[in-house]
């Protein structure tokens, strides 16, 4: 199959289509054989449970939830009307509205979607006498969002009157009016409702615009939702629809700077992803990862699995009165994602989506003429005695240097000068035949590449009766920027959910992705030890005469051939992932429902590799064979009752949680094949039996929970929550197997209080404040245990024996890792919440932190799995948007995100020790210099020596005094002892992880149908280790080539910069360079076009759009590596072309 669009070419394979095909024919199925559809407004019954006396306003509400019927009418209808008695049984909603209404004069009428229109009666004489002097009139239009967006289901009521419509599916409504002055009261929920004078138009144009204030008003929260204006904790929500035309291959993409206080990287890869975390790092070796919650049930699973184009929206949880509901879970904050559920009518959603990466900042290695400079400038550092050009090119020397003279430095020159200079420079003989034979190789261009990306994406929605379905299927192939980085998905989900009656429902997630890693990529960084693409020398040979690739490419082996793997490496690495819930709503007498689901997460990983013995400099071929299994199965069973008793409404809920997870782990290895290599990773048995390896690991663990939570609210007014959780784990100490965890939270809508100034100006305000306790049980699932590790060795004999020796000491006292943590919250709306946001303040303690501490050996173990110390992070986040212009032809919005975060080791080990600084004895806290943790300061402050400078020439009495020489790094001595020793003179310099962040997006609407989108990110005030302006004090460091940076020389002095023979021996433990590593980064632009209605009435669709978008196009910064927020991973650039249709 061969999709084409304009300068563009998708190609799906064989294997997509076949698996499109078979999607199609299931979801066509579900499309010829669904449900059929019975509305009667008068056999709809509903059961009143009890005697009762209500407001009209309540009647209307116990109605809408027992039927599902919805009420249209004039605001402030029957705020006079007296109550209505409700009796207990079951009854007629007809019966039922006649018997509420009786005593009001009003008319009402049901709409085909089950919408009830209420208006004040017009009384016989009026309304005859009015038929005769008017005539009506026929007024229809459309009526849609501020994107062009038909709004399907919108109320279109005649002002005054009962008479009115709702629109179709593509936003048309019809209505007859009294007449050609008559008033449109056009409502729709989340946009401000208008009023339009038909003033004698036949046809009317509605764009509605959305109420700030009501967006998203259903907030997901834990094990449950909520009314935005309910919320006592620090809740952000994305709505993913806003993303859409964002290219995203990780969920993780869309939420990159885009939520206050939410900390993510992207990943430099083909396959996307990046890093997680909420308010900072809350513990010193478990995991700060926060909890993912998909579709209401915690999941364990990659975020990989999930596709970015399923989900609906994206709930961030920060504040430990919101996460405490999952105890042991939760200190690190919990991501919510739901994915998108069926509605009205059926839909076909098609995206197709081309691209290509490029690198966004290429920092390449040295260049041939530049690797000479290099080798020259590196051999006068280290034979300074040589004469004068001594290693300068004989067809280029200094002024004053004849040839003769640079010949008779060298009593057996050859007699080739060209050789004579090569072997000065110590090159090897490919290298000199190379030079000689005018062959170079642009290493960095072979490594690189302009990665090509493509996906498609299918969804098929809609609901039948009682019935709604969601069913998609994804496809991804991407291709990085570096050769052989490939990632290729497919990722399928099913959600269908069906009322069998009005008390019992029952539905089924499920999702499964298959994600295939099996491409090799080139040796790309620095770090890649010997086969970087920086370590090559360009006058090293690639392929040889025979077409052969050359592992060593310039003989020397430390610097080997940074594609080998990739031409030559077997790999088969195929992750297949299933998730699926089944759950059940039961709804129970006194106003209890009752939800439990069963949720299966199945895993099966295969790692296969081969390593021919043409890529080994052993000389032997090395394969391997990885198998992973992992199954985990959880219960929930939710109990939860609202009710309101006049001003004054309660929500509670009430969890009882089990869970098992189980792990299968088979790892094989071989090498030295007989008689052949030839059947890879296929013939593990064929490897010599000396050197083959079998490691199994197997394990189990498992939890259980009980939790309670109340929602209370008075008058609209005050808020109240307070939750309590039971957590139970395998993996803690036979002492501490269970903790609580407890949380309240309050608010206070001060914009409601009757003393609260009315006007344009401040339209909302409320305060909130909250306090929990949760836990963090990322540890082993075996950590409280004692485990033996083993050996094998062979004796004089030749007989295999085998030895157990011990590893980690049991502690049958481990517990967790708990955090106290509080929240101020504000809550705004300003001028007519053209403006609204919120801002946080919030202050986290973590103590008995989880730590794997080492142990003398004469304990006989090496380790034991302890809790100690205390950590603590406080911040402050800001989140505002604002509608700027709002015209019909031109609207301006902006969003504007701001984080903060300090972050302290409170205390340590709880003990102190005496030392003596600077001839005074002071006493302090013990610190763990070896892991860089000090009492008083960020997990990750740099403690390293500071560098002052570099030494220059002149200065060489000075640097002697250090053991140091001009171009040597200068630092602070900070005692005056005339030597760097880390204890004495290394100081806190600097933090590693941004002090602030920033994020700006800005959305524009021109020309009715154009979108654009702009998305500013940066992070400030942090720095890096820049090792590449390190160069090792050792002769054979111009063996291999280097980052092309700038270095000092005598001829080109630099005080940023230093030599190329650093003396890294006058620094005690050595000496890392840190820079500055804050950016700004214009991370999206995204320009898209969406298909005016009249040529989509011509096409059939529903909406159809098209769009270009780019990924980090510009970072301003003054890092010098490959990038500030990927290090030492190239960033790519991406360029986008997508398509979206809807039928």
């Amino acid at each position: 199959m061969e999709i084409k669009f304009i300068h563009c070419r998708f190609q799906l394979r064989k294997r997509l289509l076949i698996i499109f095909m078979k999607t199609f024919i299931f979801l066509l199925s579900v499309a010829v054989f669904g449900f059929n559809t019975s509305n009667g407004f008068s056999q709809e019954r509903i059961e009143i449970k009890k005697d009762k006396k209500v407001t009209v306003y309540q009647a209307f509400k116990t109605i809408t939830k027992e039927s599902g019927f919805s009420f249209i009418y004039p605001d402030g209808l029957f705020k006079n009307a007296p109550k209505v008695e409700l009796k207990k049984g079951i009854i007629e909603v007809e019966t039922l509205l006649d018997n509420i209404l009786s005593g009001s004069n009003v008319d009402f009428k049901l709409t085909e979607n089950k919408s009830i229109i209420i208006s004040p009666s017009i009384s016989p004489k009026s309304k005859a006498s009015k038929l005769v002097k008017q005539q009506k009139f026929e007024v229809s239009g459309v009526v849609s969002d501020e994107n062009g967006q038909p709004l399907p289901g919108a109320n279109i009521l005649e002002k005054g009157t009962s008479n009115g419509t709702q629109t179709d599916f593509d936003g048309n409504f019809t209505l007859e009016v009294n007449n050609e002055n008559a008033v449109l009261v056009v409502s729709y929920l989340g946009f401000l409702t208008q009023e339009i004078q038909v003033n004698s138009q036949n046809r009317i144009k509605v764009i509605l615009q959305e109420d700030s204030a009501k967006l998203d008003e259903v907030i997901v929260i834990g094990y449950g939702t909520a009314k935005r204006s309910d919320l006592t904790g620090a809740v952000t929500r994305l709505d993913a629809a806003k993303y859409e035309s964002q290219s995203a291959t990780n969920v993780v993409e869309l939420l990159n700077g885009t939520v206050a206080g939410f900390n993510s990287t992207q990943g430099a890869t083909a396959a996307g992803g990046g890093s997680l975390e909420i308010r900072g790092a809350n513990s010193l070796t478990a995991t700060t990862t926060p909890l993912i919650v998909l579709d209401g049930v915690i999941y364990r699973g990659a975020l990989s699995d999930i596709n970015p184009n399923d989900l609906a929206s994206v709930d961030v949880l920060k504040d430990a009165s919101s996460v405490a509901v999952y105890g042991a879970q939760g200190a690190n904050g919990v991501v919510i994602l739901t994915t998108k559920k069926g509605t009205d009518k059926i839909k076909v959603n098609l995206a197709l989506e081309t691209g290509v990466s490029t690198i966004a900042n290429h920092i390449r290695p040295f260049d041939a003429e530049g690797y000479l400079d290099f080798r020259r400038d590196h051999s006068v550092l280290v034979d300074p005695g040589a004469g004068e050009g001594f290693y300068d090119n004989p067809n280029d020397l200094p002024a004053g240097v004849t040839l003769d003279q640079w010949r008779g430095y060298n009593n057996n020159s050859n007699a080739d000068d060209t050789l004579e200079w090569l072997n000065r420079l110590n090159f090897f003989d490919t290298e000199i035949e190379n030079f000689v034979n005018g062959r170079t190789t642009n290493w960095y261009d072979k490594v690189t590449q302009s990665g090509i990306r493509q996906s498609a994406d299918i969804n098929v929605s809609g609901k039948k009766d009682k019935t709604s379905f969601f069913l998609s299927f994804g496809y991804t192939d991407n291709k990085g920027v570096i050769v052989g980085d490939e990632f290729r998905a497919y990722r399928t989900r099913v959600n269908i959910e069906t009322e069998i009656n009005d008390w019992f429902s029952f539905g089924v997630n499920t999702q499964f992705s298959s994600q295939d890693f099996s491409a090799v990529p080139a040796g790309f960084d620095f770090l890649n030890r010997s086969r970087s693409v920086f370590r090559q020398s360009p006058y090293g040979t690639d392929i040889d005469e025979n077409g052969d690739f050359v592992l060593i490419p310039h003989d020397y082996q430390p610097a080997q051939n940074p594609l080998a793997n990739h031409y030559a490496k077997q790999e088969e690495d195929i992750r297949n992932a299933l998730f699926g819930v089944l759950y059940a709503n039961i709804k129970l007498p006194y106003g209890f429902n009752l939800r439990v689901s069963y949720q299966n997460r199945f895993d099966f990983d295969r790692n296969y590799q081969f390593f021919p013995s043409s890529t080994r400099t052993q000389g032997v071929g090395l394969g391997s064979r990885a198998d992973f299994h992992q199954h985990e199965w959880m219960v929930d069973n939710i109990l939860s009752w609202k009710k309101e008793f006049g001003d004054h409404t309660f929500d509670a809920t009430f969890l009882w949680n089990v869970e098992e997870l189980s792990s299968r782990r088979s790892f094989q290895q071989a090498s030295d094949f007989a008689p052949n290599e030839n059947l890879g990773f296929n013939g593990l048995q064929l490897g010599n039996p000396e050197f083959r390896v079998i490691d199994n690991n197997d394990e189990t663990r498992r939890g259980d929970a009980l939790m309670a939570r109340v929602n209370y609210r008075f008058k609209d007014k005050y808020l109240l929550t307070a939750s309590v959780r039971r957590d139970g784990f395998s993996a803690f100490g036979e002492r501490n197997p269970r903790a609580t965890f407890p949380a309240a939270a309050l608010g206070w809508v001060i914009s409601n209080e009757s003393f609260f100034p009315k006007g344009d100006f401040v339209n909302n305000l409320k305060l909130r404040f909250s306090w929990g306790k949760n836990g963090n049980r990322s540890i082993g699932n075996y950590a409280a245990l004692s485990r033996l590790n083993s050996n094998q060795y062979l004796t004089e004999d030749g007989v295999a024996q085998g030895v157990i020796f011990g590893g980690t000491l049991a502690n049958p006292n481990l517990r967790w890792e708990q955090t106290e943590a509080f929240n101020l919250g504000l809550d705004f709306g300003l001028l007519s919440n053209r403006i609204n946001g919120t801002v946080e303040l919030y202050k986290a303690n973590t103590r008995d932190l989880l730590v794997n501490r080492g142990l003398p050996a004469i304990s006989g173990f090496t380790n034991v799995n302890t809790n100690i110390g205390e950590v603590q992070n406080k911040g402050i986040e800001v989140s505002i948007n604002s509608v700027n212009i709002n015209k019909p032809n031109f609207k301006w919005s902006s969003g504007v995100v701001f984080s903060l975060n300090r972050n302290e080791i409170v205390d340590l080990f709880n003990d102190t020790e005496t030392v003596t600084i600077n001839g005074e004895e002071v006493t302090r806290p013990v610190n763990d210099v070896q892991n860089g943790w000090f009492v008083g300061q960020d997990i990750d402050v740099i403690w390293e020596y500071n560098i002052t400078g570099v030494w220059q020439q002149g200065e060489e009495a000075e640097a002697a005094r250090f053991g140091q020489f001009p171009g040597d790094y200068k630092a602070e001595d900070v005692n005056g002892d005339d030597q760097f020793t880390q204890l004495e003179d290394k100081q806190f310099i600097g933090y590693t992880t941004p002090r602030w962040r920033l994020g700006l997006r800005n959305d524009f609407t021109f020309l009715k149908n154009f979108n654009l989108s702009t998305f500013l990110r940066g992070e400030f005030g942090h720095k890096g280790n820049l090792n590449q302006l390190t160069h090792p004090q050792t002769n054979l460091y111009d063996r291999i080539n280097t980052y092309n940076i700038p270095y000092w020389t005598a001829e080109n002095p630099s005080n940023e910069y230093g030599s190329l023979l650093q003396n890294d021996q006058a620094f005690e433990t050595g000496l890392d360079v840190f820079r500055d590593r804050s950016y700004l980064r214009i991370q999206d632009v995204t320009l898209s076009y969406n298909l005016p209605k009249t040529v989509l009435d011509k096409v059939k669709f529903d909406s159809a759009s098209m769009y270009v978008s780019v990924r980090n196009l510009y970072t301003f910064t003054k890092w010098e590596g490959l990038d500030p927020e990927s290090n030492n991973a190239p960033l790519p650039r991406i360029f986008s072309l997508g398509f979206r249709f809807s039928l």
